[in-house]
């Protein structure tokens, strides 16, 4: 990581991934027109900030790899989805999402079933001796109050993550369909954190957009950001976050 204040670009030509490297203090000197003005061209970029890549070196170092080096297509039809404890959620997510491990109600993992192990698919993390490649994070259903949608029972699906050498072709959809059989939710909600993922793999399973924010503002203090309303206030900003909505065909 840079000390600059000047924000530094990378392009990896093979891979066509865009990093952009921002130091803390890169936004001094600009106002909130012109900030947005210049790092609106970096959109399509995946942004880190430092106090971010002091936070989670591995992670995001990992991250960054996993966009460049080709990665291992795993068919979700290989896979099942099973329910695990929040103990082996956590060990997953701490290591294989950029953000860690939250706290929820259900817990699904996606692991390689014993007859499908001759295809050669493997993990340093398993779940009752079967590889685990990757792992969901439901909230708490509520009943929804949203003029329109009153009465009708609403998931949340908190984080997802899979282990940043493959691709798991089909997991969103076999999760959601999983998670229906546990919960009879009329639809699921989740929110993409447009810093880290564009939310392009969600809306071809079916998610629909519901809404879209702008830039967020934070503040950073000894390693932690929070929100701020105010321009001057911030050390660091966020391309913002998309709701999105998947709605069960019944």
């Amino acid at each position: 990581m840079s000390q600059s204040d000047v924000p530094e670009y990378y392009v990896h030509l093979q891979s066509h991934t865009e990093v952009l490297i921002l130091a803390s203090d890169c936004m001094q000197g600009h106002t909130e027109e012109s900030w947005e003005t210049w790092i609106s061209k970096f959109n399509s970029c995946l942004q880190i900030w430092e106090d971010s890549y002091l936070a989670n070196p591995i992670r995001l170092e990992q991250l960054i790899i996993a966009r460049i080096n080709k990665s291992k297509s795993v068919f979700a039809r290989d896979t099942r989805i099973v329910s695990i404890s929040a103990e082996a959620a956590r060990a997953f997510m701490d290591a294989n999402h950029v953000l860690g491990f939250s706290k929820g109600q259900t817990y699904l993992g996606c692991i390689v079933p014993p007859h499908r192990l001759f295809r050669g698919i493997q993990s340093e993390f398993e779940w009752e001796g079967s590889p685990l490649m990757a792992v969901a994070i439901f909230g708490k259903p509520m009943v929804m109050k949203e003029l329109g949608w009153e009465g009708l029972l609403s998931g949340e699906l908190i984080k997802l993550a899979t282990l940043p050498s493959i691709r798991l072709i089909g997991g969103i959809t076999k999760f959601l369909q999983a998670y229906s059989l546990i919960e009879p939710v009329h639809h699921v909600m989740t929110y993409i954190d447009l810093a880290w993922n564009s939310g392009k793999g969600f809306l071809a399973c079916g998610f629909k957009i519901v809404s879209k924010t702008g830039l967020l503002y934070f503040k950073c203090t000894a390693g932690k950001r929070s929100f701020v309303s105010e321009f001057k206030e911030a050390d660091a900003s966020s391309p913002g976050n998309l709701k999105l909505r998947f709605i069960y065909e019944n």
